[in-house]
């Protein structure tokens, strides 16, 4: 070995100096005095030690893949891992910006290698989809277990027993054995939403991607596909088409018919913002709880034209004091105006009495106080009105 490392070196050097020796002719530097000697060495040098770098950097390179291709499955260097708990007998390893994940059950069999990425399934189902950086397959997350093979191009997370893949450019849906169990011919588009179900239903698009249904378990379309959008909120449905929108509950039925409006469902009910900006409020019957919903109200501040001078005090080292300086670049002083402004969606204002009493809808982005009873009140485009304490605008 240390002959072989002997001869290796040697023949390393030999073929830098030679081609050291035979850049430097390329460069026409011949003459022999003892400064063309000296230029040849330096630029002979400078050139062997890039060659050398190099050739260090490459063979480092070369190590680092035979290292990842054929030696990493069996160094166990656990300090550079970070697992993650899928299940009590199972674990999967990362490290990071490295694409070399592997599964491991509790008794230290390294079961599925060479991951990307994974991600977990909803609800009570087992299959974990991951990829090898080519394709897509699934692992059992109770067992470690491979149980579809990675094969597809694209391929989403398990929910209610079943997991849609790209198959050969076609939308499929498969089940735990990987047999195909739904297949309505429509294409894998891309930029298409996850093909995901939710409470025995899936949003599916229509093969021109411009409208989106829904179908059940069994692949029967429950909903055809002619709406803008579907998303799932919860336990609910919010369904768009032609600018309206509606909210369905989780057996499709009708909680909330179509209404000009943006809507958003939690806990505490269903909020609508209409189309003039104000907010209404339901329950998660659909029952109208209140057609005026404020979200917040403060008061305006203005610039009164009144000056406020600061004073200094001045003091001996003693600090008794010997005198006042007044400061030479006065605030303005500002006051409350008598009318608010309250918020109905967000970003949208309008204009309150001191009592309380609604002036003006929600039109504004902006309004700001210039008087005491005068306010600039912008729309959307930023142009600008001013209106009086009764909502009138000034002419």
């Amino acid at each position: 070995m240390k002959r072989a490392i002997i001869l290796f070196w040697k023949g390393l050097t030999g073929i830098l100096v030679a081609t050291a020796e035979w850049f430097t002719v390329i460069l026409g530097m011949r003459d022999e005095s003892k400064y063309g000697k000296v230029i040849r060495r330096v630029v002979g040098g400078c050139f062997a030690l890039i060659m050398l770098l190099l050739a260090g950097t490459a063979l480092n390179d070369c190590i680092n893949h035979l290292y990842y291709r054929y030696l990493a499955d069996n160094y166990d260097d656990s300090s550079s891992y970070s697992g993650q708990y899928l299940s009590r007998n199972v674990t999967y390893y990362s490290q990071e910006y490295l694409t070399n994940g592997y599964v491991e059950t509790r008794v230290g069999k390294k079961t599925v290698k060479n991951i990307h990425w994974i991600a977990k399934p909803l609800g009570n189902d087992s299959l974990v989809c991951y990829s090898n950086g080519d394709r897509r397959g699934y692992f059992n997350l109770l067992t470690g277990e491979l149980a579809v093979k990675p094969q597809y191009k694209h391929a989403w997370v398990f929910s209610d027993g079943l997991a849609s893949v790209d198959d050969n450019g076609w939308i499929k849906f498969i089940d735990a054995k990987g047999n195909v169990a739904i297949d309505l011919k429509i294409p894998y588009i891309s930029g298409a939403d996850g093909y995901v179900f939710h409470n025995g239903h899936c949003v599916l698009h229509s093969n021109r991607r411009d409208k989106f249904g829904m179908i059940d378990k069994h692949g029967q379309w429950v909903m055809k596909a002619e709406y803008d959008r579907i998303q799932p909120v919860d336990s609910f449905w919010i369904a768009s088409r032609g600018g309206k929108q509606c909210v369905l509950s989780g057996n499709l039925s009708v909680v909330l018919p179509f209404i000009d409006a943006d809507l958003w469902v939690s806990d505490n009910g269903i909020s609508a913002e209409m189309a003039d900006h104000t907010l209404r409020k339901y329950d998660l019957q659909g029952n109208l709880v209140d057609d005026f919903l404020i979200s917040g109200v403060e008061n305006m501040a203005y610039e009164s034209g009144e000056l406020r001078y600061l004073k200094t005090h001045d003091g001996d080292e003693e600090g008794n004091m010997t005198g006042e300086t007044e400061d030479i670049n006065p605030s303005p002083v500002h006051k409350t105006a008598r009318c608010k402004r309250y918020e109905a969606a967000s970003g949208w204002y309008g204009l309150m009495s001191p009592d309380g009493k609604v002036l003006t809808r929600p039109c504004y982005s902006e309004i700001s106080a210039i008087g005491y009873d005068l306010y600039l009140c912008k729309n959307g485009s930023m142009n600008g009105e001013v209106l009086n304490g009764k909502g009138i605008r000034v002419k």
